[in-house]
């Protein structure tokens, strides 16, 4: 196989920008919360939301974030995780929309107990040591952010209220959320499916203490939470009996809920 002179120039241009710094990104911090449930103790609900926030999400594009936790009954181990969910379709999700990013998912009838969320931020960065093809290791590197936060379920614990959970900081740690540093510059990367533009971003270790829990649930996108899980209840197999009976006016619920979720930077999922 013979190359004309100027694919073989192209091609060793694109060899050469491999694992150098290509460009200037934004810098700062991206910041994953999880501002729902605290530790606190709740009384007993039909579903459990499970409520996160991404901070500076301009960040988002070269880190590929995910977000994945796993709730445990204490004293239930053996039993594994009661509920669980991985939230990893944000980086498809424009995430730059909206700052800060709301995505949560809803559990139900968890039983009375104290139990533990183990959750993570996963997150891509550079692997500066990758030069070139020579270079040993992957150009990128996957990296997480392991935190637990316990709550309890108990009779006559405080009912579930988003908006006044996240109005009092005073049960906030800094369990409660994760941070990734940005320093604004990025290195070319072979391509790959995972990474935008086969570039990734360079980010600073080690990391700084995240500032926990600063973002609120208004009213708004509490609604707005409630009203996406009762129209993916409304369209289920099993839908509620004070559901609309005309399945094209479900579907339009759905639809709507839909626009609304995205107008306040929404992922919402049932469990």
């Amino acid at each position: 196989m013979h190359f004309q002179p100027r694919a073989t120039w192209s091609l060793l241009v694109s060899l050469i920008s491999f694992g150098t710094v290509v460009r200037a990104a934004d810098s700062g911090r991206l910041q994953a919360d999880l501002l729902f449930p605290r530790n606190e103790t709740y009384a007993p609900a039909e579903w459990m939301p499970i409520v996160f926030a991404i901070q500076n999400t301009k960040l988002a594009k070269y880190l590929v974030p995910m977000i994945h936790y796993e709730g445990w009954r204490t004293g239930h181990y053996s039993d594994g995780p009661g509920f669980a969910h991985s939230h990893t379709n944000m980086e498809r999700a424009n995430l730059s929309s909206e700052d800060p990013y709301f995505v949560h998912n809803f559990h139900s009838e968890l039983a009375e107990g104290v139990w533990r969320i183990d959750w993570e931020l996963w997150h891509s960065s550079c692997n500066e040591n990758w030069t070139d093809f020579t270079s040993v290791g992957d150009p990128v590197n996957r990296n997480r952010t392991l935190h637990s936060v316990f709550f309890t379920i108990k009779e006559g614990g405080q009912a579930v209220d988003l908006v006044a959970a996240t109005a009092d900081g005073k049960t906030c740690s800094e369990e409660n959320a994760a941070a990734v540093d940005v320093t604004g510059k990025t290195q070319g990367v072979p391509a790959r499916l995972d990474m935008p533009d086969n570039t990734c971003a360079v980010v600073e270790s080690p990391r700084s203490k995240p500032t926990p829990c600063q973002v609120k649930v208004d009213s708004a996108v509490a609604a707005s939470m409630t009203a996406s899980l009762r129209a993916r209840l409304c369209n289920g197999l099993n839908p509620p009996d004070d559901c609309p009976e005309d399945n094209a006016a479900q579907k339009l619920a759905v639809a709507g809920v839909a626009c609304l979720a995205a107008g306040v930077g929404m992922l919402g999922f049932l469990a």
